[in-house]
């Protein structure tokens, strides 16, 4: 009885998570494109270019660690990308009261599966093309050979 209520509880769990997931928007035209126009400069090496598409913080911490950036680059595939998929959109709570915006992508190389996660500040979703969000928190994992 109690392994059915626990199977139950799960099964209603997982069920709500596709739910709180479906009433989070889609990222911005502009989020997208800062999204990506960082990850292709990070791919490319054009670190300046890169540093420019995150809030201050971040880019501190990319210039004080540029080991970390010119990582990600050795690791980004330079192959032709097959497709990208938006896999997770999701608000989530900070300790400091804000609440950041984090979406996850799929991209697929011939050989590889790239996760590349990136965060926004969620006051800033809605920003205009004139104002454009800065990437927040990323990070990057490559699959495969």
């Amino acid at each position: 009885m109690k392994i059915r209520c626990v199977i139950c509880a799960t099964i209603l769990s997982l069920a709500g998570c596709g739910q709180v997931q479906d009433n989070v928007p889609e990222p911005t035209e502009a989020q997208q494109q800062v999204a990506f126009s960082a990850y292709t400069d990070l791919q490319k090496g054009q670190y300046e270019q890169f540093l420019s598409h995150l809030e201050p913080e971040l880019q501190q911490y990319f210039q004080e660690n540029q080991r970390v950036m010119k990582k990600f680059t050795s690791a980004i595939p330079k192959d032709t990308e097959r497709s990208r998929t938006l896999m997770i959109k999701k608000i989530e709570q900070q300790a400091n009261h804000s609440q950041q915006y984090k979406v996850s992508y799929e991209i697929a190389y011939p050989k590889n599966l790239v996760q590349y996660d990136v965060s926004f500040d969620e006051g800033i979703n809605a920003l205009t093309a004139k104002n454009q969000p800065k990437i927040r928190n990323l990070n990057i994992q490559v699959f495969g050979e």
